[in-house]
């Protein structure tokens, strides 16, 4: 082989070599990409997965056995921030504590998500049905 063709195979090898690394940051690139969007869309999944999860069924036992009574459970409730327009009937409590862990669990992992030293001493009360 001459020193030309040599030469020629050589530079060939280096702009061989060069695309090739242009291709593996291409494909680098678009591969950090498609990690970015899963991380993402990761993080969503998580409090979808949060509110897709049905409400504890609690019953009006489970309810008396934590709390002793129809009284111990207005206090429990009134202790837990629920507050009802008039006296409650039990379909009524029961709903409350249902309702109560989910709702405080979806706040928690908001918070979790995105905190904020401010919020230390702030309650915020939310209205349920109409």
């Amino acid at each position: 082989m001459g020193k030309q063709k040599i030469d020629r195979l050589l530079a060939q090898i280096k702009d061989n070599q060069q695309r090739d690394i242009q291709n593996a940051a291409a494909i680098f690139t678009v591969a950090q990409a498609a990690v970015n969007e899963l991380d993402k869309q990761a993080g969503n999944s998580l409090s979808a997965k949060t509110l897709s999860l049905a409400p504890i069924q609690l019953t009006k036992a489970d309810l008396i056995n934590r709390y002793g009574s129809y009284n111990g459970c207005r206090q429990a409730a009134k202790n837990a921030g629920i507050r009802f327009k008039r006296s409650p009937r039990w379909p009524q409590l029961i709903a409350a504590f249902n309702y109560i862990e989910a709702c405080q669990t979806c706040v928690d992992e908001y918070i979790a998500q995105y905190p904020n030293p401010y919020l230390k001493g702030i309650k915020i009360t939310l209205s349920l049905g109409t």
